[in-house]
């Protein structure tokens, strides 16, 4: 089984398409503002993941599908960006396994440095 629209479809702009992705999470509209051709990844993902959630007692599984879903459909909605994105982060992994710099910050000294802000700003 599939999830199918219902009603007539409806062309959103990009912009339409985030608002409607931040105002409903539901797996229905992720699935609609997704472009076609991952309609049949996320169906596959989302049946996983729903299987899980059963076999486990623990809805867990399927908050992180809809999730990740949800925000790749937000990056998505430009598709021009999301080109660029996979592009550049293409390129970062050649340079890694080439073992190069990438110019990065260290994820362990980027994420002491925002407690250290957030403390100093009493959050």
């Amino acid at each position: 089984m599939t999830a199918q629209p219902h009603g007539p479809a409806v062309t959103l702009t990009p912009q339409e398409m985030r608002v409607s992705l931040h105002n409903d999470r539901s797996p229905r509209n992720i699935r609609a503002c997704l472009p076609v051709t991952d309609h049949m990844a996320f169906d596959e993902q989302y049946r996983e993941a729903l299987r899980r959630a059963a076999d486990e007692l623990d809805l867990t599984p399927l908050h992180q599908c809809v999730e990740s879903w949800r925000r790749l459909a937000i990056v998505k909605t430009d598709p021009g960006g999301y080109a660029q994105m996979m592009e550049s982060a293409e390129r970062i992994q050649r340079q890694v396994e080439r073992g190069e710099s990438t110019d990065g910050v260290v994820w362990d000294d980027a994420f002491t440095e925002r407690l250290r802000a957030r403390a100093a700003g009493g959050r």
